[in-house]
């Protein structure tokens, strides 16, 4: 019995590392490439700009409870004709089992482009990881930790000028349809 918890325990966090790694593995390929862009903001910057957010309480402190974020986006026409990220990280194995540690918040698919926005949930409706991914005629990925509220998810793509998170709007934009 011993045995199997133990086993259990070396490779479930080993399942969920393989899930990281897909979105890992993009960043690193593609990361100071010409034709995309990276961003990696730390939770430190985040705090001292929401010090400046002075209008809104909300999204100031939504700021503070941002750990991190990463974006990682394709800002060239020709490029975006020849990437796919979702069938890239479809290929490498993510989506088969991430549904154990996420949930499916939204899934767009139109005749050239997908979106699909995967959240973990921590306590009381709120979120400790958003993971977005867009493939086709756009393709970014948005990968976001810390504790934001479902209510703030949509607010946030506004609050964070930066490529790829224009399409966390389209979450509003899905509730009122």
């Amino acid at each position: 019995m011993k045995r199997i918890f133990l086993l259990i325990a070396i490779i479930l966090p080993l399942g969920l590392m393989a899930q990281n790694s897909a979105i890992d593995k993009l960043f690193d390929k593609y990361s100071g490439q010409d034709g995309f862009t990276t961003v990696n903001i730390s939770g430190k910057l985040l705090a001292l700009a929401s010090q400046f957010e002075n209008d809104d309480p909300t999204a100031k402190e939504m700021l503070q409870n941002i750990t991190g974020i990463r974006v990682l986006a394709v800002e060239d026409e020709s490029l975006n004709k020849e990437l796919n990220f979702v069938k890239e990280l479809k290929k490498d194995g993510m989506f088969r089992n991430i549904s154990k540690e996420y949930e499916l918040l939204l899934d767009i698919k139109e005749k050239d482009q997908i979106v699909k926005m995967f959240v973990k949930e921590a306590k009381n409706q709120m979120i400790s990881e958003l993971l977005l991914v867009v493939g086709g005629d756009d393709n970014a990925i948005v990968v976001i930790n810390g504790l934001i509220s479902f209510n703030n998810i949509s607010k946030l793509g506004s609050t964070v000028n930066i490529g790829g998170m224009k399409h966390l709007k389209q979450i509003k934009e899905k509730k009122k349809e």
